[in-house]
């Protein structure tokens, strides 16, 4: 179902003509980025944001029909040495998968003239389509052509909600971990620093209670970093995963957190959490079934 704004509504019902374009939004994948084409050849500015001029953007029109249907669209987008992405010539950017699982949106924006389009901007805008790049079609030496589709393409995975595995498949403290990570919270202060990675305190938790969970430095040179713990001795002395910027030094104030293994056993007995426990420990280990 598409929806727009009543502005917009109202200006389709009462005008007799207009002018339209078509707005491109690409967010790319693992937080790269967004770039926002416009089909026009002026920048437009629409539900505050600004589509510059890139890539010329056109595509095949979107399918539309009523019911669950998985619907694709081919963009076409026509580039030349003026259009670079972090520096990279567009087109090589998209050679090297710039555009690969990239999160589109295409939007159809409205005007009363396209002098109106470019300033003040159109009266409103409505989503045309919504998906994801599943790759490039064709690449040539002035154009690409880039395959779109929708989100419902996602339940097409063959795919379990969940992966069956022996260690607990919740991140510890997480929404469906439950466990109040503050309540288990130990202030300390080093007592010695050895290096950048090691440090002893006088705590006495047994062995292994804080592997695997996490120090915030309150105080010191340090101050603000959390570092994750990668084992504590029981005698007081923290062996951290990675480096900090400076070495602990003597009366450094910080707050340490426990780990979890993610296994039955802390589940149980560092958290009295078991209700919650999401591994799968009992199931038998694969084998190779032979002819009797």
């Amino acid at each position: 179902m598409k929806t727009a704004s009543t502005a917009l509504k109202d200006f389709l019902l009462t005008s007799t003509a207009c002018a339209h374009a078509d707005l491109y939004t690409f967010t790319l994948a693992n937080g790269a980025g967004v770039l926002r084409y416009a089909s026009t050849d002026t920048p437009v500015t629409a539900n505050g944001a600004k589509f510059g001029l890139g890539p010329l953007c056109q595509d095949g029109g979107v399918d539309s029909q009523r019911g669950v249907h998985v619907s694709t669209v081919d963009i076409t987008l026509y580039a030349d040495a003026r259009h670079t992405v972090s520096g990279k010539p567009f087109l090589d950017f998209v050679e090297d998968y710039g555009l690969d699982g990239a999160a589109v949106t295409i939007e159809r924006a409205f005007a009363a003239s396209f002098a109106d389009m470019a300033a003040p901007g159109p009266v409103g805008t409505y989503i045309r389509f919504g998906g994801k790049v599943a790759g490039a079609q064709t690449l040539g030496a002035t154009q690409v052509v880039v395959q779109a589709a929708s989100w419902l393409d996602l339940l097409s995975a063959n795919l379990p909600a969940d992966t069956y595995q022996t260690s607990c498949l919740n991140s510890l403290g997480d929404a469906r971990c439950g466990v109040a990570l503050a309540g288990y919270a130990v202030a300390g202060s080093v007592a010695v620093g050895t290096n950048a990675t090691t440090f002893s305190a006088a705590l006495t938790q047994s062995a292994g209670w804080f592997s695997l969970g996490k120090v915030a430095f309150t105080s010191g040179a340090n101050t603000g970093a959390t570092v994750t713990v990668k084992s504590f001795d029981g005698a007081g002395t923290f062996q951290l995963v990675a480096p900090l910027q400076a070495t602990p030094q003597a009366g450094d104030a910080f707050t340490a957190y426990p780990g979890c293994a993610l296994s039955m056993a802390d589940c149980a007995s560092k958290f009295a959490n078991l209700a919650r426990f999401r591994g799968q420990p009992f199931i038998p280990a694969p084998s190779t079934g032979l002819p009797t």
